[in-house]
């Protein structure tokens, strides 16, 4: 299987993922959530290397440098999960996951700043439509008493697109720069992601014994899609990963592709979330999706 394949398939459990995160995380608390999904995935993941998938051979590939690269992605895939949940917490799924769809535009800026790559006007044109995506989804939003421009969840969905594109740029670094193995990396990933949420908990907690405050916000509570959200995302990220380690996988393209899950994720959101104003929003979906597919031609 190509490369294609292996990012399509990635962005068809990236959709299930999507869905069992707006169900886990809606009026839950955030943090607890994070951990328990990511326990449940990098459970499931060494479960699987060590019995079919080489396991002992992959934690003997794993040395120093392998520890530390794979280490910096989950500190910046962590951090943009929180500004992400913490925004699905309130938002409609139908707003929330196409502004982190628009990731791959991101990906094109920060590409051509960092690897000095010029846009030609078919790509300019796709920026302006994802923008234009941005301001249609304000237009959606006012109808639910969301004010696009001002809403702090929607801050928090942008600041969780930023962050996932800079994770796609060192992806790109890990697998075609580095030449890392993919499975140690995500072995280390996942494990490191592990330890990172524990440390936000655990600081989040101190504080709160320290100042004596009581425990606001919302309480954590177990749902039947937190393992799901873990599984399903380690899941696509391996299949992520084999594409983009393929040679000449080109991490633009990669990245548009598997922010299609998008239309899954829609989709759900319209039948089993039952959220409204759904023409305005795939108008929207609809400018975005365009433009990142100008961004790839």
């Amino acid at each position: 299987m190509g490369w294609t394949g292996w990012i399509l398939a990635s962005a068809v459990f990236l959709a299930f993922y999507d869905i069992a995160k707006k169900h886990a995380v809606a009026g839950n608390a955030v943090l607890p959530t994070l951990l328990c999904s990511t326990l449940f995935g990098c459970a499931a993941f060494a479960a699987v290397a060590l019995t079919i998938g080489g396991g002992v051979e992959t934690l003997m590939r794993i040395d120093a440098r392998i520890l530390l690269l794979a280490s910096v992605k989950s500190v910046i895939v962590a951090v943009s999960w929180v500004f992400t949940f913490c925004a699905l917490r309130t938002l409609p799924i139908t707003i929330a996951t196409p502004i982190r769809a628009s990731a791959p535009a991101l990906v094109f800026l920060i590409a051509f700043f960092l690897y000095g790559e010029r846009p030609s006007p078919l790509q300019g044109a796709g920026m302006a439509m994802v923008f234009a995506g941005y301001f249609a989804f304000s237009w959606a939003g006012k109808s639910e008493g969301i004010d696009f421009f001002r809403c702090p969840a929607v801050g928090l969905a942008v600041l969780g697109a930023v962050f996932s594109a800079c994770s796609a740029i060192w992806d790109k670094y890990l697998f075609q720069c580095c030449r890392l193995d993919k499975e140690a990396v995500q072995f280390v990933f996942q494990c490191a992601l592990v330890i990172v949420y524990g440390t936000m908990l655990s600081i989040r907690w101190a504080f709160r014994v320290l100042l004596g405050s009581a425990d606001g916000g919302c309480r954590f509570q177990w749902r039947w899609s937190i393992p799901f959200v873990g599984i399903l995302l380690a899941t696509a990220d391996w299949l992520y990963f084999s594409g983009i380690a393929s040679d000449g996988a080109p991490i633009s393209v990669a990245s548009l592709m598997r922010r299609f899950s998008v239309v899954i994720t829609f989709l759900a959101g319209a039948k089993f979330f039952h959220e409204r104003n759904l023409v305005r929003k795939g108008i929207a979906l609809a400018a975005i999706l365009s433009g990142v597919i100008l961004l790839c031609l």
